[in-house]
């Protein structure tokens, strides 16, 4: 049992003292004009609906190798209901040098569809980096869109009812960076 727990003690150091090294080889620093494509699967906090996929583009620039601001636009597909967010992004890299960084990013605009309302959206992940201007994203993300009323057509008693819809949820997206 020792052994097992020394072994992976020397394991997770390596990988620390790997990580805090500089780069021998250099990796190229996001600067000017990057795109953003991203898919995910939403699953909803409330409602009748479960999930949804979501895909977006972000296009903008870097300003400082960390610093990132564009806008964007994605569609957003339920089982019922479809619904396109158009935002302004800030995306946030920690290490721009290292093939291996965290990122945070923050969206905040108004989605169109069925009814039209408030999205914000806050994302942290992790960006896989390589020596050209490419890179790979995973991150988890809290979205929050603005629930709007829909009348439903009640069978059983011939009327109209009121009904919440709210695509607000959780989600793991996948991305690539250009």
């Amino acid at each position: 049992m020792k052994k097992v727990l020394v072994t992976i003690l020397a394991l997770i150091g390596t990988v620390i003292s790997v990580s805090a090294q500089e780069v021998e080889a250099k990796i190229k620093i996001p600067e000017g004009y990057q795109g953003f494509l991203e898919q995910g699967t939403r699953y909803h906090f409330w409602g009748d609906e479960t999930s949804s996929v979501d895909v977006s583009t972000t296009h903008g620039f870097y300003f400082n190798g960390h610093t990132y601001a564009g806008i964007g636009i994605g569609v957003s597909a339920g089982r019922q209901h479809t619904l396109v967010p158009v935002y302004t992004s800030i995306k946030h890299v920690f290490y721009n040098d290292r093939y291996i960084s965290p990122v945070g990013q923050v969206r905040l605009g108004s989605y169109l569809g069925d009814d039209f309302g408030t999205y914000a959206d806050l994302a942290v992940g992790v960006r896989f980096a390589t020596k050209r201007d490419f890179a790979l994203t995973i991150s988890a993300a809290v979205s929050y869109f603005e629930p709007f009323k829909e009348e439903v057509w009640n069978w059983e008693s011939s009327t109209t009812e009121s009904e919440t819809v709210d695509f607000s949820g959780a989600s793991l997206r996948f991305g690539i960076e250009w």
